[in-house]
């Protein structure tokens, strides 16, 4: 069994996306939530048709990132920052999946602390992976992937904040950065074996 689980933990970074986005569209299909919405995703998280399978989906996907996260360490000569920053995220991920944002919750403060914690990682572990793999002959291509998830970063957080009526197409922004770095790790580090 041990065996069988580390020749699927190259993948569970890819396995988290999966599970994520499987997870929250069907929750919206649910809650008849979309992407140009003024709800955000946090909202999926209250709502009785979405809930449940909103919070299992944020956190099965958390431990297959933090799981990820731990492959990329073993397979890639990265600072102890960028399992810092990882971590840190997953938490706010975890965290915010557990902690209803509804109008009334008491953990309404707590939950957005938490989502924010795992947005501004993003960009923070992306760049410590590119500045640890400095020397590899992919560099250019991880700047590249550093500079598509600062740039989603940037244009969700401020759709998100500033827009009105698209507040889940702002939340999706700093995601899909980083999903898309997953899928190009993932592809990378299973080349070069």
């Amino acid at each position: 069994m041990k065996k069988y689980f580390y020749t699927l933990r190259p993948y569970s970074g890819v396995a988290g996306v999966a599970v994520l986005w499987t997870g929250v569209l069907l929750a919206m299909q649910r809650a008849g939530l979309g992407l140009i919405d003024s709800r955000p995703f946090s909202s999926l998280g209250v709502d009785p048709a979405s809930a449940r399978l909103f919070s299992v989906s944020l956190l099965l996907s958390a431990l297959l990132f933090v799981n990820f996260a731990y492959y990329v360490k073993s397979a890639f000569h990265v600072h102890n920052r960028f399992m810092l920053y990882f971590l840190i995220g997953q938490a706010g991920q975890a965290v915010a999946a557990v902690t209803p944002y509804g109008d009334n919750s008491p953990y309404r403060l707590l939950h957005t602390v938490a989502a924010f914690s795992l947005a501004f990682s993003l960009p923070l572990l992306i760049r410590q992976f590119a500045a640890s793999e400095s020397r590899s002959r992919h560099h250019p291509l991880y700047r590249r992937l550093l500079r598509l998830e600062q740039l989603s970063f940037v244009v969700g957080i401020g759709l998100f904040m500033f827009a009105r009526g698209i507040a889940p197409l702002g939340q999706a922004l700093p995601a899909i950065g980083f999903h898309i770095w997953i899928i190009a790790v993932t592809y990378i580090s299973r080349r070069q074996l």
